[in-house]
């Protein structure tokens, strides 16, 4: 596993638009959000992932506190990021992902940094398939 400094220097090169954070910000987001983030899953990619969630959660909670009192619901509940201008700050979202409300990956899909962290992700994770139906293959029924 990769040490803090190690990660600092990850997240530097990785998310050069945060260069205002402190290494000292920086190494306590890893203290919060590494749980989140599975060294074993990612392998070699762990750091650079882990500095996308990190970047993310910032965001994200920039986001909510920009949009001040109650307005942070929408942020929350609002479809994934469309488009996104960093002059003047301009953020356009899409229609609700999920009938059934805000998911882990639609929050991820708010920001740059969270569909980076989702794109990595799908190159490390393999999604289980369960058969249905039973029998040797899922269709028969021996």
């Amino acid at each position: 596993m990769a040490t803090t400094e190690e990660l600092i220097a990850v997240f530097r090169l990785t998310i050069p638009a945060m260069a205002d954070v402190s290494d000292e910000e920086l190494a306590s987001d890893f203290d919060i959000y590494g749980d989140y983030v599975s060294a074993k899953r990612f392998g070699k990619l762990y750091s650079k992932a882990l500095s996308y969630f990190v970047a993310h959660m910032r965001t994200l909670n920039t986001m909510i506190a920009e949009a001040g009192n109650n307005a942070g619901d929408a942020v929350l509940t609002a479809g994934s990021l469309t488009s996104e201008k960093e002059g003047q700050l301009q953020r356009t979202y899409g229609g609700a992902d999920s009938a059934s409300g805000v998911d882990s990956d639609n929050l991820l899909r708010k920001t740059l940094y969270g569909q980076q962290f989702l794109l990595l992700r799908d190159m490390v994770v393999t999604a289980v398939t369960i058969r249905t139906g039973g029998g040797c293959c899922g269709g028969c029924q021996r």
